[in-house]
């Protein structure tokens, strides 16, 4: 099973300089409609700085890995408060909303721009942001950069937000794909988001095929973050 925004920042405001703490909430046992003989569970953490955690015996810290168990003879749809306050400073990087415009040419390629709206949601920054503080110091959970994984075929490659062109960039053509990392104007604190555009070209003949005399279907450019 895969969740989003199963973290929530606590404190919900930090300092510039401040480390990110997070609490994560679920359950201490495998929910099941069966009972269960024997059960496990092991949490992996981000860090081996905890906080607190809830502590249903048997349970056990080892550096970053929590291990709750093993419990014997669980109930069908057995439910214990599972509570996890520990250190995390992944930025918490959130797409708000994306746009992707294709347009296919009669003259062998096909555009493609992509829109993105990003915020990033973890622990808010408290107080002003410090442009000398943040190049001569460390920072944690902030969001520097974004890399975007292209086609190999992928050219004429642009990128710009709402001012204009972002000159901060770096595009590495790889063997079987193109990477493009762009850094916005500002780093991303807790709270702060921005807006920005890419578009490259990819040859027609490589995402396009007939299936009768007169129809053409595109292909899913495929691409990843």
């Amino acid at each position: 099973m895969v969740f989003s925004h199963a973290l929530r920042a606590f404190p919900e405001k930090i300092g510039q300089a401040e480390k990110q703490n997070v609490v994560f909430e679920g359950n201490h046992y495998f929910l099941s409609p069966y009972k269960t003989g024997k059960q496990t569970t092991t949490v992996k953490l981000a860090s081996a700085t905890v906080e607190s955690y809830s502590k249903l015996k048997p349970s056990s810290q080892d550096e970053e890995t929590i291990t709750y168990g093993p419990y014997e003879n669980i109930a069908p749809l057995q439910k214990s408060n599972m509570k996890i306050h520990y250190e995390n400073n992944s930025p918490f990087l959130t797409v708000v909303n994306m746009v992707r415009t294709i347009e296919v040419s009669h003259w062998g390629n096909i555009a493609v721009e992509e829109t993105f709206h990003v915020k990033h949601t973890g622990a808010e920054l408290k107080g002003t942001f410090s442009r000398y503080d943040y190049q001569r110091s460390q920072t944690f959970a902030v969001i520097k950069s974004f890399k975007s994984v292209l086609p190999a075929s992928a050219a004429d490659v642009y990128y710009r937000d709402e001012i204009g062109n972002i000159s901060t960039s770096n595009l590495l053509a790889m063997d079987d794909s193109v990477e493009l990392e762009i850094r916005p104007r500002f780093p991303l604190f807790g709270g702060w988001q921005t807006r920005y555009y890419t578009g490259y070209n990819v040859p027609s003949y490589q995402y396009l095929f007939n299936t009768g005399s007169f129809t053409v279907v595109p292909i899913e450019v495929f691409f990843k973050y």
